[in-house]
């Protein structure tokens, strides 16, 4: 059996109920949770699966302890397996008392906080305790919560913006996870998802896309995602679930240029549209005001507000504008010197990979580079819940319902998605060389990251992490039956075949339906001799390893035949 010596220390006591007990190891305390009378302990991932044995310091006045059915003896705990899904029972006797506490174990950080919350910042504090460190680190932070859909009083779970400052209240860094240096942080609680880990899934897919924004010459470090650890947090002593930490998406993540605040000059801008507007979709003008912190469904993210007064609004109302007023041609010719295409052309087909079905115009951020050199808007991701078969709504008729199943088009009209009124991306539809992009980048990602096993399995390298942690059954525990998901419960395993069988009939559909590329018979994205050549030695072997059907199917008449060589033939001489 593998041995791990812990210096683990239990100072057990008797006091008034309900009864207290306290542990540290290595230095760290377990926190406990009033709503469940258990504590939480964070050990390295390292010890979990398997046996270990603790060195225990126990207080004096106990005469005995016995830690999951064994005695201790010789100041030794001996555990016959760490594991996440385990409430270990630890008795004592104390003053001619027996006594029990229960002990549940993560390798997730323990995130705590104090305070009394609202949608207005609050001073409220802070720790933080890592599996490998041997100490808690204490901060304190203003918090508040965040995103528009657990900003309200009868919210039970909500996100939380947390901006660490000092003891004289001036900004403070903070790094967590090997991740950014930064004051700013956020906790996602993922609430609307009965899966609880698509948006962090799906910024990860964003990340392995590879397109940069136009200016990532300048500024290689640019990012246009977030990045996170899942923390279990704990609010005012009772056990909140598990969350995702991530950096804040903002001008340093994006590497924006700074405001000029020696010339007055802006330089760098970020908006994030919130809400569904005509403005959002860039379907119409509407008069803005620079005195404000917001204009027509956007809000301004930087410069922030307090800082720079009045800001400046022109370069996201004159984009607006442009899509909302002008002709095709003019439109086709001007776009690239208004919008990032590669980009747009990426985030075109993320969507549609993801039905995305509440990012069309709502949780997009813009972003300018320099608005002094050069005014072109590129976007990063935000608030991916809504993704791979998930609605922003469990009630009644939402919930798993058939307009939200693979075997649908983003951009039809819709209820729920306002993607085919935003007229910027059904402009661009209707450019060829657009599309072109676009079907490109679909068939060029589509045998890495959005080949069917390998976006399934994005998702469960986060199941499986949190189910060996313990995290599933215990935010099951907490939130299941919960008014904030509608009443239903959260059975992870079922949530996760559902999407899994999603995920794949999406990519069937997208192959032969919304990108079907026809005469890409080899899927490199390209029509070329390649194909051609690919296609004669089908025909002559019936070996289908050598081609995509769909893209095979040249003439349209569910078949690969003869026919289709002679339809290639003829589109390789148009091309």
């Amino acid at each position: 059996m593998k041995t791990r010596h812990i210096s683990l220390l239990f100072l057990l006591y008797m006091a008034c109920l309900p009864l207290m007990a306290h542990m540290t190891y290595d230095g760290k305390r377990a926190v406990y949770d009033k709503l469940s009378d258990t504590y939480l302990l964070t050990l390295p991932e390292s010890t979990f699966g398997q046996p270990y044995k603790a060195a225990a310091v126990i207080d004096d006045t106990v005469s005995w302890v016995s830690f999951s059915g064994k005695m201790v003896r010789g100041g030794i705990v001996d555990i016959p397996m760490v594991k996440g899904d385990t409430i270990y029972e630890v008795l004592y006797a104390h003053n001619n008392h027996l006594s029990k506490i229960r002990i549940r174990l993560t390798f997730f950080p323990i995130l705590c906080m104090e305070g009394t919350f609202n949608d207005e910042y609050a001073l409220g504090q802070v720790s933080m305790t890592l599996p490998e460190n041997t100490s808690t680190q204490h901060y304190q932070a203003r918090i508040k919560w965040a995103g528009g859909s657990t900003t309200y009083d009868w919210i039970h779970k909500h996100n939380f913006h947390i901006k660490f400052v000092d003891e004289n209240m001036e900004k403070m860094d903070v790094s967590f996870f090997g991740l950014r240096n930064d004051n700013h942080w956020r906790l996602d609680a993922g609430i609307v998802d009965m899966l609880r880990f698509r948006n962090k899934a799906a910024h990860g897919l964003w990340a392995d896309f590879g397109n940069k924004p136009y200016y990532a010459n300048a500024e290689p470090k640019a990012k246009t995602y977030s990045r996170g650890h899942h923390v279990e947090m704990f609010l005012n002593g009772e056990y909140m679930g598990f969350f995702d930490m991530t950096e804040f998406l903002d001008r340093k993540q994006m590497k924006l240029k700074k405001y000029d605040e020696s010339h007055g000059v802006f330089r760098g801008l970020m908006w994030k549209g919130k809400e569904g507007t005509e403005q959002t979709l860039f379907s119409s003008t509407a008069e803005y005001d620079n005195n404000e912190e917001h204009w027509a469904g956007f809000d301004l993210m930087y410069p922030d507000f307090d800082d720079v007064y009045p800001t400046d609004y022109s370069v996201l109302a004159n984009a607006v504008k442009f899509v909302a007023e002008s002709d095709s041609l003019t439109f086709v010719q001007q776009v690239g010197d208004y919008f990032d295409l590669p980009v747009l052309a990426d985030y075109f087909v993320f969507i549609n990979v993801l039905f995305a079905i509440d990012n069309s115009c709502k949780n997009i951020i813009w972003g300018c580079y320099d608005s002094s050199v050069d005014k072109k808007l590129t976007l990063s991701v935000w608030d991916l819940e809504a993704t791979v078969g998930q609605h922003w709504y469990n009630g009644e008729g939402y919930y798993h319902a058939d307009e939200i199943q693979p075997e649908n088009d983003l951009d039809k009209p819709q209820r729920f998605c306002l993607l085919s009124r935003n007229k910027l991306f059904m402009q661009l539809k209707q450019m060829p060389e657009f599309m072109d992009q676009v079907l490109l980048r679909y068939w060029r990602l589509r045998h890495t990251v959005l080949d069917p096993d390998s976006l399934i399995n994005r998702y469960a390298a986060i199941y499986a992490n949190l189910e060996k942690a313990g995290a599933l059954i215990r935010e099951s525990e907490r939130w299941s039956g919960d008014r904030d998901i509608s009443g239903h419960d959260l059975d992870f395993e079922s949530e996760f075949a559902y999407m899994s069988d999603w995920i794949r009939r999406r990519i069937v559909y997208l192959d032969h339906v919304t990108f079907l590329n026809r005469g890409d018979v080899n899927c490199d994205g390209l029509v070329d001799i390649k194909d051609l050549t690919n296609l004669i030695d089908y025909l002559l072997s019936d070996d289908m390893t050598l081609l995509s059907e769909a893209n095979a199917d040249i003439n349209g008449d569910s078949k690969v035949t003869i026919k289709d060589l002679t339809a290639i033939i003829d589109l390789l001489l148009v091309l």
